[in-house]
């Protein structure tokens, strides 16, 4: 028994090892850098992943949006933008930059009962909570959150 208590304690011990190199919310720096830095005219802009909607551009700022840790990325809209009724894993920090964004809760929620956003305001939308939104063309939004991310569609075709 006490060789098993042993070998349960040094595995904890070594998991706890593992695990405290990948803090959330830690950055890993490349050698040499003691800043991140992602100038608002010199963003990498690309095509959205396919699992979102069309109209859509993003730029990965910090961490990975797939990986278990913190991460932070823009979305640009180069149309309207809507995303219906989804979930996320994991709680969504949202900052609107530009443009204007509503979104409402429940399964069916229509545009009349959604709450509207506009540059500089910013909202937390609860994990596993069903929420549609509506994004007008031009509009840039920054996302923060724990990976990994993915926008659960509630009614898949």
């Amino acid at each position: 028994m006490k060789k098993i208590s042993t070998l349960i304690l040094t595995g904890l011990i070594a998991l706890t090892a593992a695990c405290s190199d990948k803090e959330i919310g830690v950055t890993q720096f490349p050698a040499g850098k003691v800043q991140i830095v992602h100038r608002a005219n010199d963003m990498k802009w690309r095509p959205c992943p396919p699992t979102l909607p069309k109209n859509c551009e993003i730029a990965v700022l910090e961490g990975h949006p797939k990986k278990p840790n913190m991460f932070t990325v823009r979305f640009r809209t180069s149309g309207e933008m809507f995303m219906p009724a989804h979930t996320h894993p994991k709680d969504e920090r949202v900052t609107l930059l530009k443009g204007k964004v509503a979104v409402a809760f429940g399964l069916n929620a229509t545009r009349a009962d959604a709450t509207e956003f506009g540059p500089g305001d910013f909202y937390i939308n609860a994990r596993h909570e069903v929420h549609t939104v509506w994004i007008e063309k031009g509009s840039i939004l920054q996302i923060t959150g724990i990976g990994p991310w993915s926008a659960d569609f509630v009614n898949k075709k």
